[in-house]
């Protein structure tokens, strides 16, 4: 059994704050994104234990937080593999290049949820920069979602998601198979009730352990298609960049849509967009 787990950072316990998981020269001190390393590796390791200790063969990390390059290899797992650096396919990259088969399930830890949502701690959905929104289908997907959507494509389903209540809630509508870990409670946008490091990798195992015996059941992604995506974008000029994209149509002052055939070319769809969609907010 091959397990794939890709780690965000915002969703981890005792994070609430966007100075704990970015880092700039010349902007806040580094001391609490480099806390929140540690509490990434923690978290991170403790699914991979429960993998291991349940059945996987193999488990694949993937650094999927800013800059992606944050997990320290050497805090890693002895037995894990890691995905890291500057990633063409982002939070999923490894899903679908494995020269050895597919995954048999995949877990997301340290994730958030989507942009808007009123108490998601640090919530957004792929760039705080830019998007407002994305839909699929004209239902509104976080980034849980949406990488569900490729793996689902790739015969991978999602069998763990751990973070803030508000995560946990979304993936109940988007993924109710899946386990839920809920590591913290978001008061607000950046104020959270949060478990202890050492409670919340307890509770990772726990959830990894449920899945791996429940995955049987899991299921694939798989929204009908074809696809209909929809991206509000934060300004007017944001969308004009996203709509040189050849196949897209401007939908309003700050929408782009467009139709994918599958869960793939969606997911690669969206990465482009909201990649365009920056340039004229450098």
């Amino acid at each position: 059994m091959r397990i794939y787990i890709s780690v965000d950072m915002e969703g981890l316990a005792g994070v609430a704050h966007p100075h704990q998981v970015v880092f700039a020269p010349g902007g806040p001190d580094r001391t609490d994104y480099d806390r929140s390393r540690a509490l990434m590796a923690g978290e991170t390791n403790a699914a991979v234990e429960a993998a291991l200790a349940h059945g996987a063969r193999e488990v694949v990390v993937n650094d999927s937080h800013w800059q992606m390059r944050n997990l320290r290899a050497e805090d890693l797992h002895d037995e894990a593999r890691l995905v890291i650096g500057d990633k063409p396919l982002s939070m999923t990259q490894g899903v679908g290049e494995a020269p050895d088969g597919a995954f048999d399930g995949a877990a997301f830890i340290g994730y958030h949820a989507g942009a808007g949502h009123p108490t998601g701690v640090i919530a957004h959905t792929y760039s705080s920069v830019t998007v407002l929104e994305i839909r699929v289908n004209g239902v509104a997907h976080n980034e849980a979602g949406l990488n569900a959507i490729r793996l689902g494509y790739h015969g991978v389903p999602v069998i763990l998601v751990a973070g803030d209540d508000a995560l946990a809630g979304e993936a109940a509508a988007l993924l109710p198979w899946a386990e839920r870990v809920v590591v913290k409670r978001g008061l607000g946008t950046n104020v959270a009730d949060s478990l202890s490091p050492a409670a919340a990798r307890a509770a990772i195992r726990e959830g990894m352990e449920r899945a791996l015996a429940r995955i049987g059941e899991m299921r694939l992604y798989e929204p009908n298609p074809p696809l209909g995506g929809q991206i509000d974008f934060r300004t007017p000029a944001m969308a004009d960049y996203a709509c040189v994209l050849p196949g897209t149509d401007r939908l309003g002052p700050r929408t782009v849509g467009f139709r994918a055939d599958d869960g793939d070319a969606l997911y690669r769809t969206c990465l482009a967009l909201t990649r365009l969609a920056t340039i004229p907010a450098a």
